[in-house]
Formats: structure tokens, C-alpha cells, sequence
């Protein structure tokens, strides 16, 4: 009796790769071999003849106690896989999913053998990678015996062989990294490295086992922070012979618009540093030290700021005083001719803040709204003296000359008249001298300026005794 193993699954199509269906036909011809054997170790086993002249073509079995086996069909011509029924008592015995034994009359009418089915395409078989278990422990059951225990080993081994050819090359990788791998921990692990580094503008050389520069400088002991320049980044793998630079940015304080604040720079002067640090510093802002001061640690930058703003304002202008003699009035005695009256300006300023408080201001316009007006005062001059009044006194630098001759006013020079500077004492006036007594101002000379007078005398011997002299005059 044949059986379609793909009946037999219940439907199920199991695709497998042409390596299996070649393992499947070399285990059915062990199966063929194997049924034949233990037919001739039967008693019912047929005769010599029989066996020997086989009738091909058979499609049915006769219900006789003996069955005669018929080979399958070729499962890779076909594609699908018949498989021999053994003796009935066998399948019974072999097989725990049979019920029961199959009446004679029950065979005729099931002996007949089942359509081969169309042609199936073969890539169907090459795409599935391995055979499901439970089909292949159905279509032993269905073959109607157990597979031998040495096929069963072969059959392991060639599914092991297969599923190495074809996943193989994933434990090679897989291997080759973990090597790679152990490589890598070892060297970076147990081999010291040479750095060199150059930190704040000094070069040192060292060796270490530290995986990464960030670890580098951990293990040195070397402090660092984001606002620091490390020209390659702290998360580079240290390899022998690394160089990298290192710059430790200046630490700073910065005191501007009242408020005092901590921050860091890699520029090396004030100006620099400040914009760097997003200070603005305006062309008039006053900065302490200077902008082109050199950068130190710790350093404290203040920087005032410095407006300026133009206003109008309105102001009083003061009067002045005049002062005018007056002989007529008494010495010491004043007397006012014309009051004084304040004058008004519109005055513009600039005035200059330094951090908001005025340092400063500049008059740059004055408009006069009302113009002031002078105070004049009138001063006596009259003097009393021994009794008599004289428009004013003087004291002057008196010197004496001689040697006759005719006078500024044409008069001859005699005793009795001086020599003055008409613009103090008029010329023609009457003069009292202290010490001396009155003369007349008749006489000009070229030496003769401001407060001073020459006393016309009448020899050399007195002019000689006489020589220069501080007197009192008054004038009439």
C-alpha cells in the first residue's frame, strides 16, 4: 500500500533546500535495503524466484499474508515522497498512530495507488534551510517503521554539516573580533604608551597605561574644564607617540553696571578678554587696568561707564561794577550813579556721567535772553589836608634835576616846578609835596612814567643829596 507523506502532514509543505531531498532519497534506498532484509528473515518471505523476477509496474497489492514492496517514485523527478508500506503486522506492531489493522477487502480497495502529483517547482525545496521535526517523525511513522539508529546519526551529522556551511562564517567573525577584542585589552591594558603634551606652552613626554586622555589627565592629576583648549577631543584612545596641547583658561573677575561676576578666558589680554566673555565696553567706558594690560590669575577688570548728554538751561548773568573818581566827593566817600540789573542766558551744556553720577560739564552755547546791566559807582577822591581840599593824593617816586632851560609848557626851568607824566597829573596843576611844598606841573620827561616826578632844584649838589625818594602829592 502507498502513502502520500504530504496526506499523511495533514497538508503541511515543508520547504526544503535540494541537499535535503537528496538526504531523504539515500535514506529511503537504506530503508528499501533494510525492508528486503528483514522480508527474508520472515517465514512468509516469497520464494527464491519471486524474488529474483520481481514483476515491475506493480500498482496494487494482492490481500495475501505476504506484500510485495514497490520503489517510490523519485522524490526529486516528482516532488513529492511515496513511501513503502510494510507488512501490516509490523505497521501495527511499529507504529503507535494506527488503530488497527487493515482488512484484506479493506486493501483491494485502498491498493490502488494514489495520482502522482504535478511537478512542483524544486526551489521551493532549496529555500527551506532545515527539515521540521515533527515531519520528519511523521513520515517515519507513515513509512511504517522506526529509522534506524545509524541513518538517525548520519542524518544529525548532515544536518550539523549543513547548518555549519551555511552559518559558519558568522562564528569565524564572531571569533576574530573576540580575539581582536582580547588584542586590544592587552596592549591597551598591560602596554605603556608614550604621550606628549604640551600644557600651558611647556612640553613634557611621559608614558602610561590610560585608555583615553580624559584618563591621561585624570591620572596626572592635570585639572581641566570645557572653557580649557585641548586640540583633540578627552574621549581620544591614547596610541604611542600621541601629542596633544593643552590650555588652561585665566580665571577672572569683572565689575561693571554694579554687578561683579566670575569668568574664564584662553586670551592673553583685558580688551580680548572681555569680549570674549560677552562684556561690551563702549568707546568712552573707562576701563581699570587698561585694555592692552596682559591677562594674570585672578585679576579684577572694572569697567565704568562713562554718557554724556547735552542740556539747556536758563541762567541769571550777575551785573558788574563800575568804579569812577569823583573830585567833587570827599575821600572815602561813594556814591551810586547807575544800579545794577541782572542779565538772563540760555546756556547749553554737555555734562558727562560716569556710572550714572555727572563727573562733569561743558558750556558749548550761551544765547543772551536779557542782556545785564553795569552798577556805577562814584568814589571821592577829595583830600583835606592842612586845611585845604585837594582833588586827590599820590604817592610817587620823586627824583630831582637841574641845569635850567626851557619847560614842556615854554616856561623856564626853574625852582618852583616839576616834571610829570600828564596823563597821572595834568600838566598846569598845583601840587603840595610832603617835605617840600607846593610846585607846578610844567615839565614832561622821557623817563618820567606813571607815579613819577622830577623836583627841579638848583645845583648838582643838591640833586646829589636829594638822590630818589617816595613822597606823598596832592593835587588840587
Amino acid at each position: 500500500m502507498n502513502i502520500n507523506i504530504r496526506e499523511v502532514l495533514g497538508g503541511k509543505e515543508e520547504k526544503k533546500g535540494r541537499w535535503l531531498a537528496e538526504a531523504v532519497e539515500e535514506e529511503r534506498k537504506a530503508e528499501k535495503e533494510a525492508g528486503k532484509a528483514e522480508n527474508a528473515g520472515n517465514d512468509e518471505s516469497p520464494s527464491e524466484a519471486e524474488v529474483q523476477n520481481p514483476e515491475p509496474d506493480v500498482l496494487e497489492t494482492e490481500t495475501s499474508d505476504q506484500d510485495d514492496t514497490e520503489e517510490p517514485a523519485d522524490p526529486a523527478d516528482e516532488g513529492s515522497v511515496v513511501m513503502e508500506e510494510v507488512d501490516e503486522s509490523d505497521e501495527i506492531a511499529e507504529t503507535d498512530d494506527v488503530a488497527e489493522t487493515e482488512t484484506p477487502a479493506e486493501t483491494e480497495g485502498s491498493a490502488e495507488t494514489y495520482d502522482q502529483p504535478e511537478e512542483q517547482d524544486t526551489s521551493e525545496i532549496g529555500d527551506c534551510a532545515e527539515l521540521d521535526d515533527e515531519a520528519e517523525e511523521s513520515a517515519e511513522i507513515e513509512g511504517g517503521k522506526a529509522e534506524p539508529a545509524d541513518n538517525a546519526e548520519k542524518n544529525e551529522e548532515k544536518k550539523i554539516a549543513a547548518f555549519g556551511k551555511k552559518y559558519g562564517w558568522i562564528t569565524g567573525i564572531a571569533a576574530s573580533f573576540i580575539v581582536l577584542l582580547a588584542v586590544t585589552f592587552a596592549y591597551t591594558s598591560l602596554v605603556p604608551r608614550e604621550v606628549h603634551a604640551t600644557i600651558n606652552g611647556k612640553e613634557y613626554s611621559t608614558v602610561t597605561k590610560e585608555y583615553t586622555i580624559d584618563g591621561f589627565l585624570e591620572g596626572e592629576n592635570i585639572e581641566y574644564c570645557e572653557e580649557d583648549y585641548i586640540s583633540k577631543p578627552v574621549s581620544t584612545y591614547i596610541y604611542d607617540g600621541i601629542s596633544f596641547d593643552l590650555k588652561h583658561a585665566t580665571d577672572f573677575k569683572v565689575t561693571a553696571d554694579g554687578k561683579t561676576k566670575k569668568y574664564k578666558t584662553l586670551e592673553r589680554n583685558v580688551g580680548d578678554a572681555l569680549k570674549d566673555c560677552g562684556v561690551k565696553v563702549g568707546d568712552k567706558d573707562i576701563v581699570t587696568p587698561a585694555v592692552d594690560t596682559s591677562m594674570g590669575d585672578d585679576m579684577e577688570i572694572v569697567v565704568q561707564r562713562v554718557t554724556t548728554k547735552q542740556v539747556k538751561v536758563e541762567e541769571k548773568v550777575p551785573f558788574e561794577t563800575v568804579e569812577k573818581e569823583d573830585s567833587s566827593l570827599n575821600e572815602g566817600s561813594s556814591k551810586v550813579v547807575t544800579e545794577g540789573v541782572e542779565g538772563l542766558d540760555e546756556v547749553t551744556y554737555e555734562i558727562t556721567y560716569i556710572d550714572g553720577v555727572e563727573s562733569s560739564r561743558k558750556e558749548i552755547a550761551r544765547t543772551s535772553i536779557t542782556a545785564a546791566v553795569d552798577e556805577v559807582v562814584a568814589k571821592g577822591t577829595r583830600i583835606n589836608f592842612n586845611g585845604k581840599s585837594y582833588s586827590r593824593k599820590l604817592v610817587v617816586k620823586a627824583y630831582a634835576y637841574t641845569g635850567g632851560g626851557r619847560t614842556a609848557m615854554g616856561t623856564k626851568a626853574r625852582v618852583g616846578e616839576i616834571a610829570v607824566d600828564p596823563s597821572v597829573i595834568p600838566l598846569g596843576s598845583r601840587v603840595y609835596i610832603e617835605g617840600v611844598g607846593y610846585r607846578r606841573a610844567e615839565d614832561t620827561g622821557g623817563n618820567i612814567k606813571g607815579n613819577t616826578i622830577d623836583i627841579y632844584m638848583n645845583s648838582e649838589s643838591e640833586c646829589l643829596r636829594w638822590g630818589m625818594r617816595y613822597v606823598t602829592v596832592y593835587i588840587e
